[in-house]
C-alpha cells in the first residue's frame, strides 16, 4: 500500500461531516469574537490579539482540534476492527503513524490554525502579530497532533485522557516554572508568541529559539514512541 493510498484512507476514515461541521462553527465563531473584540477600541490591540491567539486558540481550539482528528486517524479504525487490515499490509509500521500524523496537520491547519491567525488579524493586523501567531499555532498543531496521534494508538478513551493531559499538564502544572513547562506543548507556544509581541504572557519561559527546538524535541519524540509501538503491536 503506497503513502497515498493509506493517507487517503485515513482521510476519509476520520474526516466525518460532524467533526468538519463543528469545527468550521467554531471558526465561525472565532471570527466573529475577534470582530466584536476589535470593535472595543483597545488601548493596545496587539496585546489583546496576543491574549485572544493564546487563549481562544492555543490554549483551546488547536489543541482541541489537534484531539479530536489526532486520536481518531489510528483509534477509530482500531476501535471498529479495521486497523487490522491496514496493519497486515505490506508496509512499515511507521508510514502507519507518519501517514496519521499527516492526516491530522491536514485538517488541523485548515480548521484551527489558519482561522486562530485569522483572528488575531482581525483583533491587530500587524507583521509582529501575523508571525508570532502563526508560527505559535504551527508549533502547536505539530506537537499536539503528534501527541494524540500517540494516544490514539493506547486507549480507547482517548478523548477522556486528552482532556485530562490538557487540563492538567499543559494549563496546571506546566505553571510550576520553566522546567516542568518544557513538558508541555503550550509553553514552547505561548513563548513564540510572547516573543513576537513583546509582552509577558502566563508559561512564556523560553526564547524563541529555544521554544521552536523544544516542541521540536517534543513532537520528535511523541513520534518516535508511536512508531515504535507500531512496530510491537499484535493485533487479534
Amino acid at each position: 500500500m503506497k503513502f497515498t493510498t493509506l493517507y487517503v484512507t485515513l482521510l476519509r476514515t476520520v474526516s466525518t461531516k460532524a467533526r468538519l461541521a463543528g469545527f468550521v462553527g467554531v471558526a465561525a465563531f472565532q471570527l466573529v469574537a475577534a470582530s466584536l473584540l476589535s470593535s472595543r477600541g483597545l488601548r493596545s490591540p496587539e496585546w489583546a490579539a496576543a491574549g485572544f491567539v493564546d487563549v481562544f486558540g492555543l490554549s483551546l481550539v488547536v489543541p482541541l482540534a489537534a484531539l479530536v482528528f489526532g486520536t481518531a486517524s489510528l483509534g477509530d479504525p482500531i476501535e471498529d476492527g479495521t486497523y487490522v487490515y491496514l496493519w497486515l499490509r505490506p508496509i512499515r509500521r511507521w508510514m502507519l503513524t507518519v501517514t496519521a500524523f499527516a492526516v491530522t496537520l491536514t485538517l488541523v491547519v485548515p480548521l484551527a490554525v489558519v482561522p486562530t491567525v485569522a483572528a488575531g488579524l482581525v483583533v491587530s493586523p500587524t507583521g509582529d502579530l501575523f508571525t508570532g501567531a502563526a508560527l505559535a499555532t504551527v508549533v502547536a498543531a505539530l506537537g499536539y497532533s503528534a501527541f494524540f496521534v500517540l494516544l490514539g494508538q493506547v486507549t480507547q478513551r482517548s478523548l477522556i485522557w486528552g482532556i485530562a493531559y490538557l487540563l492538567i499538564l499543559e494549563q496546571f502544572v506546566a505553571r510550576g516554572g520553566s522546567g516542568l513547562g518544557a513538558l508541555a506543548v503550550h509553553s514552547h507556544a505561548v513563548s513564540i508568541l510572547a516573543w513576537s509581541v513583546d509582552r509577558e504572557m502566563t508559561t512564556a519561559y523560553y526564547g524563541p529559539r529555544s521554544a521552536m527546538a523544544g516542541a521540536a524535541v517534543l513532537t520528535a519524540l511523541f513520534l518516535a514512541v508511536s512508531a515504535r509501538r507500531q512496530s510491537r503491536m499484535n493485533v487479534n
